[in-house]
């Protein structure tokens, strides 16, 4: 009689367990739902859908006919398609660098500062820009590169004529990708203060016993022990940059001419303002394939320069 108790009483606290954890897992079913939800109609159908977009000739109102592949053949002949692409390379490479050097430096330049108090200003004073409307600090700095702006003031002081920075072929990508890096270094500058902040000082005091200078110290410990860091800034700035839109949407729209018409802002105006919302969508995939194979390549050519511990 003991011994079947005893047997019972195992029996019943496993099925109140087991209740337990049905319960606990209904729970938390029921409190991803909306979010899990959310992300399937409000981004996998609408990418799904996208895609199955690139291969109509849908123009936003009418019914899409199915043109197969021609959209993505007709987008490697498009001579501004390519042109568009160039541009934006070349804002990425003025851009991404200069990007990681500025927000390098402030970084470091922060990180050395011994007040605490005064850490907390900087550090707030270069991430406001990331916290404030894009719109706005666009129109601003439109403003500021105007011929006779703010940006040109010392310049014409030293008798020196400022260039109209965004009425200028030769000077419009350099000017949107001064704005870019100065609304974007905030979070890199956080980064790598981060970064900076685990290297370990015994190796900075052992190089020091060595006679290592400054700059050596920065060259061969700072800048290895912060290189996955580097990697993970150098990924986001490529992405964004690529993908540039808002700045040159408000600050240029593309001028002058097509001076400034970058990859993104030519899918804008194909889907929105020629109504080729199939086509549009193509040059939308093969940009992120491009971007997909860029990220790839990269991660494949860290392991050459990026130090983990």
């Amino acid at each position: 009689m003991t011994a079947s108790t005893a047997t019972k009483t195992p029996d019943k606290h496993r099925s109140k367990g087991s209740s337990l954890r049905r319960e606990e897992a209904m729970w938390g079913l029921a409190l991803i739902l909306p979010s899990t939800l959310g992300i399937l109609v409000f981004a996998i159908l609408p990418i799904l859908g996208s895609f199955g977009i690139s291969f109509t000739d849908w123009g936003g109102l009418s019914l899409p006919n199915w043109t197969g592949l021609e959209n993505y053949k007709q987008a490697l002949g498009d001579s501004k398609a390519i042109e568009s692409i160039e541009r934006t390379l070349i804002f990425t490479v003025i851009s991404v660098p200069l990007g990681l050097v500025v927000a390098i430096v402030l970084a470091s330049l922060i990180q050395n500062l011994k007040l605490e108090k005064v850490k907390t200003f900087f550090r707030t004073l270069y991430y406001l820009p990331m916290v404030t409307i894009g719109v706005a600090t666009a129109l601003l700095f439109k403003v500021l590169f105007t011929a006779q702006g703010p940006i040109n003031l010392p310049l014409n002081l030293l008798g020196i004529q400022g260039p109209a920075w965004l009425d200028s072929p030769d000077t419009v990508l350099t000017a949107i990708a001064i704005y870019s890096v100065w609304q974007g270094a905030g979070s890199s500058i956080i980064l790598f203060m981060a970064a900076l902040a685990n290297v370990p000082k015994e190796l900075y005091e052992a190089a020091q016993i060595d006679g290592a200078q400054p700059l050596r110290l920065f060259w061969h410990i700072t800048l290895p022990m912060i290189s996955p860091t580097i990697f993970l800034v150098l990924i986001l700035s490529l992405i964004g940059s690529l993908q540039v839109f808002e700045a040159v949407l408000v600050m240029t729209k593309g001028g002058p001419g097509d001076s400034s018409m970058t990859i993104a802002m030519y899918i804008y105006k194909t889907g929105f303002n020629y109504f080729k919302m199939g086509y549009a969508t193509a040059l939308a995939w093969l940009l992120s394939l491009a971007l997909v194979v860029l990220i790839v390549l990269q991660w494949r050519l860290q392991k050459s320069w990026v130090h983990y511990e």
